[in-house]
């Protein structure tokens, strides 16, 4: 039951810490200008990248570069081919709430960075803190009071 809970755990992390990237590059694309098209694609791709840098073990962390380096390409191309499915998926879709965000209200959910980025990040980001948790040991547990013999 433990090894559950940890990986539970280590899920809501991947999503919290892929969904705050996104959501971080995504609002700076968004008060640049950034809708769609290549600035889209660059967009994504950083935010793919930099979630595989910082996702599951940082690359502070690792014991060499090559890992982070596999592990930012991955994110870069999973997040690519993301944005890639959501433009054809969800091509036409509006949200009403996008203008309170400050987002034109004219445009599709795949043109503001701002709702989609946090989405392309938090899956990269579910995968890489689950792939780093299956080898990990949970924390040990605080141990508990010594049971009487009768």
């Amino acid at each position: 039951m433990a090894c559950y809970s940890f990986r539970m755990g280590r899920l809501l992390l991947g999503i919290l810490k892929g969904g705050a990237i996104g959501a971080l590059l995504g609002w700076a694309a968004l008060k640049v200008g950034v809708a769609g098209g290549f600035g889209a694609g660059v967009t994504y791709a950083a935010i793919g990248a930099l979630v595989g840098l910082v996702c599951g073990k940082p690359i502070w962390r690792q014991e060499t570069i090559w890992t982070s380096i596999l592990k930012g390409l991955f994110g870069l191309g999973a997040a690519i081919g993301l944005y890639v499915l959501s433009r054809k998926l969800l091509g036409g879709v509006h949200v009403d709430f996008a203008a309170s965000l400050g987002a034109p209200a004219d445009r599709p959910l795949v043109d503001i960075p701002l709702l989609l980025g946090p989405l392309v990040g938090a899956v990269p980001g579910i995968f890489f803190e689950i792939d780093d948790a299956v080898g990990a040991t949970p924390a040990k547990a605080v141990p508990s009071a010594p049971e009487k013999k009768k």
